[in-house]
């Protein structure tokens, strides 16, 4: 029997499509390929602000009393360690050597993010090797996770977001609750260059983008599709 794997959408969509998005498949999710520019998708990326879809990369929950040294024994994390309240670059030990991750420490727990196409066998990877008593979920169908990437991300959300952001430096990770919705912010991207990234709840993923898509001409916020995003990330980890 030939197994049938279902297409993922973003909850982001009814978003792009008000925005004349031109879909494409990308690892097995229906996402913006580009928004008819990518000239200008690319170059505000690198020069400006560009909003990114990301939900199609992987967020992994590891929690638990050994969660630390679950990840302490998996990863080789960057400087060494992850600290509270930050994220940081790391690869899986004894996985693959071209596999590059981030992991970030919050509250007690750790989320691990991968590449979309990493997300599943990274997921049996942790569970397997995990010492007992820790949890690994995969919970990258139950959230969103929006990508503000440039050098003018930072100062372009902002007079966006309605909470202060002024406080976190680069490599910070932040919860915050707002309008009865818990949202974890982090200020850093998967090009390790500027940027702001946003994980909500699945069903507060419209919210959170409509509020970016009704902003983006004031802050200079140019929406970005898979093509352009993803030839940003190789050219970066070359």
């Amino acid at each position: 029997m030939v197994e049938i794997k279902l297409m993922h959408k973003s909850p982001f969509n009814v978003v792009h499509q008000k925005l004349d998005a031109n879909f494409g498949i990308f690892d097995g999710w229906s996402l913006p390929a580009d928004f008819g520019d990518t000239g200008a998708e690319s170059k505000a990326l690198s020069e400006s602000c560009a909003v990114v879809d990301l939900c199609s990369f992987g967020r992994i929950q590891i929690s638990g009393k050994a969660a630390k040294e679950t990840i302490n024994t998996l990863f080789s994390a960057e400087n060494g360690k992850i600290r509270p309240d930050s994220w940081a670059w790391a690869k899986p030990i004894d996985y693959n050597g071209k596999t590059l991750c981030r992991i970030f420490r919050l509250n007690g727990g750790y989320t691990l993010l991968t590449q979309p196409s990493q997300t599943d066998s990274l997921c049996q990877w942790v569970q397997s090797a995990a010492e007992e008593g820790v949890s690994v979920t995969n919970v990258t169908n139950k959230t969103a996770m929006l990508g503000l990437y440039g050098p003018k991300a930072f100062d372009s959300m902002r007079g966006v977001l309605p909470f202060d952001i002024d406080h976190l430096d680069t490599g910070d990770v932040e919860k915050i609750s707002f309008m009865m919705l818990s949202f974890t912010l982090l200020r850093g991207s998967w090009l390790d260059t500027e940027g702001l990234e946003l994980i909500c709840p699945a069903a507060a993923g419209p919210l959170a983008a409509g509020a970016v898509a009704k902003y983006r001409h004031k802050h200079n916020i140019t929406p970005a599709g898979m093509d352009s995003l993803r030839r940003a990330i190789q050219q970066h980890h070359e």
